[in-house]
């Protein structure tokens, strides 16, 4: 042995360090390395759980707002057609109305002629008997012709002159 060196112990040394590296390698390495792929497997499997799940929200996000402008369509077209069936509504009111109007103005004034005619007849009627009243007057009181032809004179006048007016 030169120098004093023991190759044996050497080797021996060298062996164990080999023994001790193997010997941890399948205790220790082993045992960790598949811990941490299943732990890492573990956590992308949540994280494609997770995306899926992001996915699916956003999808239903989507959905919902596009259900939300689907109504907010639907209500306003509803509150045009309401708004139209109104005015619609309104407008045939309106003519109901003036039809009615119409039909109320036109009663008065064939009310108002009937009254007018009455009141004209029993106008002439009283006219009638005040002249015939009136002649008798004249020509039982009077002796005298003249006064009768004026009379007469005056009621074709006044005849003229209503018939005029009427």
């Amino acid at each position: 042995m030169p120098l004093g060196i023991d190759f044996t112990q050497i080797f021996l040394h060298i062996f164990n360090v080999i023994i001790l590296f193997a010997g941890l390698y399948i205790l220790l390495y082993k045992p960790v390395k598949t811990f941490m792929e299943k732990r890492e497997k573990f956590y992308e499997d949540m994280r494609d759980q997770a995306e899926g799940k992001l996915k699916e929200a956003e999808d239903l996000k989507n959905e919902y707002f596009s259900r939300l402008e689907k109504a907010d369509t639907e209500i306003r077209d509803r509150k045009v057609q309401a708004e139209e069936q109104l005015m619609e509504e309104k407008l045939r009111s309106e003519k109901e109305a003036r039809m009615s109007a119409e039909k109320i103005v036109e009663d008065a004034r064939k009310e108002a002629e009937r009254q007018r005619s009455l009141i004209v007849g029993g106008a002439r009627t009283d006219i009638s008997r005040m002249i015939e009243k009136a002649a008798k007057k004249m020509i039982f009181d009077e002796d005298d012709a003249t006064g009768y032809d004026a009379f007469l004179e005056e009621a074709e006048r006044s005849a003229e002159h209503d018939a005029d007016r009427v």
